[in-house]
């Protein structure tokens, strides 16, 4: 029978046999009700820490360049297409 585990280091979830020998050192056993023992492993939950990827984006957003172009766009969206050159590969 397997039962599931929470790995200490990595919050990965996932189902080991019930003899596993790291139970308890490595991995937490997990609520026995919610997850009752099972005949074959369940699909793995993997930990995505939110808060780490959330402060990636802020961090870029606020001083790359990138955000400076993005401000400049809407002004060259407002042009009009005759005051734009004609490109070569364009259809009509």
């Amino acid at each position: 029978m397997y039962v599931r585990v929470k790995d200490k280091t990595t919050k990965h979830q996932f189902d080991v046999p019930e003899g596993d020998p790291r139970i308890g050192t490595a991995f937490e056993l997990l609520e026995s009700a919610r997850y009752p023992r099972a005949r074959s492993p369940r699909p793995p939950k993997h930990h995505v820490p939110v808060k780490s990827a959330r402060a990636a984006e802020q961090g870029s957003s606020d001083t790359s360049p990138a955000s400076d172009s993005q401000t400049e766009a809407p002004a060259e969206a407002a042009e009009t297409p005759e005051s734009k050159p004609a490109r070569a590969n364009s259809r009509k």
